[in-house]
């Protein structure tokens, strides 16, 4: 089985009392048992069936263990379809010392062994939405849990840029930019809203919220007119741009399935994206083992007490406590070394984004913008125009895309041919690179590459 999600909200506000956290963790677990009712289990006992929406068949578990005060309520969910596949979807509510917590995990696999690969969709199950939707806070560690904020001001911007900057942030923070008002596919912003519930943070910035990101953070970090930003934890001015990948408008557009139908694709991306990030790095809350530990520890010393007087359940119970401790031991050992593995699998698969978004804006050659239904997984080419053209120095345009006034142009590395020719008429790739270059239109020349396709290259000396 594949872990391809995870969740992890932490009720913390007023919890300071036990008959609190009883309660919420109470309620917690009568909302989980409607959630269950919905889907047709027939009895809610400790194990039980309910049928699938998509005619799988469907089982469910539930234990509980009690250490004093703290309790850890597990709900496991298996839904396997005639043709072997597996979906397991795991509700773990702990009421601990100081907080109430639910752990969700989402796996996939097959029920049989076998070398064969799982087409891995995950969606934000309907519990978690359910969970996050009355009123009072959610955390995730130090971060507060939002619905779709909209920031409307300068300073809705400068608060922004300062929860970007938080040194303890936990959750990525998805920011989408609007121009003239709007986003620039229908929806975007409250779809990523609901798709990434619970994980990120997902805001819309009005265009003065994007001139405070500009401003304060530089035009390396910009996200204006349309585009799509993802702000990693961990975020540093010093790090490299590209492990925070952006998506510009003009990307956002490319495609031939019609807006909604680019839309739902980059949906899939991110949330692909988001969730594969999840899967990795939300570790298991250790107060689930510690009152599951507790708790096996307390029957087998209840065990050995009640066996005084029969010598053969004593030796029985204390060979029996000390196979657990031995085991105890060595989850923890192996617990530790897979909370180290799953950083290093964060890190590199964060230093993996950023060589390929590198590789993508260094090598790109002539051709390889041709219209696609892909969404690319960045735009890095328009966001490295960071510096105004010089006097004398010589610039590489590519057109990547046409509006009815002007080419769409990105700033290329020179494509190495030698068919240089004067272009006289190509009024639309002269408003391009003007609009690329804030509007400037001083340069001495400007010619067209003869051998180059897929949308041309231009050279441009200033």
């Amino acid at each position: 089985m594949q872990k391809v999600a995870a969740y992890l909200l932490e009720r913390r506000d007023g919890m300071e009392h036990a008959d609190v956290r009883a309660a919420e963790a109470e309620r917690l677990k009568k909302e989980i048992h409607g959630w269950l009712s919905s889907k047709g289990a027939s009895a809610l006992g400790r194990a039980g069936t309910y049928q699938p929406e998509d005619g799988s068949n469907g089982t469910f578990s539930i234990e509980e263990a009690v250490d004093g005060n703290r309790k850890c309520w597990t709900l496991q969910l298996h839904e396997d379809t005639d043709e072997g596949r597996r979906f397991s979807v795991a509700v773990v509510i702990t009421s601990g010392n100081d907080r109430v917590s639910v752990y969700v995990t989402l796996e996939t696999g097959w029920t049989t062994t076998r070398v064969m690969p799982v087409l891995v969709d995950p969606r934000c199950p309907r519990i978690v939405r359910s969970l996050l939707s009355p009123p009072g806070s959610w955390y995730h560690g130090s971060s507060t849990l939002h619905q779709l904020r909209i920031a409307r001001s300068f300073e809705d911007g400068e608060a922004l840029v300062a929860e970007i900057h938080h040194a303890d942030r936990t959750v990525p923070l998805l920011v989408v930019s609007t121009h003239e008002g709007d986003v620039v596919l229908p929806e975007l912003d409250s779809k990523l809203g609901y798709d990434l519930i619970g994980l990120a943070n997902v805001v819309r910035l009005d265009e003065a919220a994007s001139w405070a990101l500009t401003d304060i953070l530089g035009r390396e970090w910009c996200c204006y007119r349309g585009a799509v930003r993802l702000f990693w934890p961990d975020f540093s001015l010093k790090k490299d741009r590209y492990f925070h990948p952006l998506w510009t408008a003009e990307r956002l557009r490319m495609g031939a399935i019609g807006a909604n139908g680019i839309r739902d694709h980059f949906r899939n991306q991110l949330r692909g994206l988001v969730f594969r990030a999840a899967a990795l790095s939300i570790v298991r809350p250790s107060e689930i083992d510690d009152i599951r530990d507790a708790a096996s520890q307390g029957m087998v010393t209840d065990l050995r007490h009640r066996a005084r007087s029969l010598e053969e359940y004593k030796e029985l119970a204390n060979r029996y406590a000390a196979d657990n401790e031995l085991l105890r031991r060595e989850r923890g050992g192996l617990r530790a070394q897979v909370e180290e593995l799953q950083k290093q699998a964060v890190k590199l698969e964060g230093d993996c984004c950023a060589l390929q978004a590198h590789l993508r804006a260094a090598n790109a050659m002539p051709g390889a913008a041709e219209e696609s239904n892909d969404i690319p997984p960045s735009a890095e080419a328009e966001e490295d125009k960071i510096t105004e053209p010089s006097a004398g120095e010589t610039r590489f345009y590519k057109k990547v895309g046409s509006r009815p006034t002007h080419d769409v142009m990105v700033n290329m590395p020179d494509c190495g041919c030698n068919r240089w020719q004067n272009a006289h008429r190509a009024d639309k790739a002269r408003k391009g690179i003007a609009k690329l270059e804030n509007d400037r239109t001083d340069w001495k020349s400007m010619q067209h590459c003869g051998s180059c396709t897929g949308g041309g290259m231009w050279r441009v000396r200033w």
